[in-house]
């Protein structure tokens, strides 16, 4: 699948290991997202409608889209894809 019209990208790898960290951000540039959009970030505060949340579940990269931003600061995700971390 090819993930497209996204607003920002925040990938939370949970590991400091650099050499995930390569591999999760080349899966999500082969499935359409532009390298310079990733960036390593937690804050989910900082989401907004529209953004992507990937997080590493080992083996497997999780990418959820923002669909809800409550007032109350409650995000609402939806799970689009499931990528393999080979």
């Amino acid at each position: 699948m090819v993930i497209n019209n996204y607003k920002k990208v925040f990938l939370a790898p949970n590991t400091s290991d650099q050499e995930i960290i390569q591999k999760a951000k080349k899966i999500l540039v082969e499935n359409g997202i532009n390298e310079n959009d990733i960036q390593i970030n937690y804050n989910t505060n900082e989401l907004e409608v529209g953004d992507l949340f990937i997080s590493y579940d080992p083996p497997d990269l999780v990418v959820r889209n923002v669909y809800e931003k409550k007032l109350s600061g409650i995000i609402k995700m939806k799970s689009l894809e499931m990528l393999r971390l080979d």
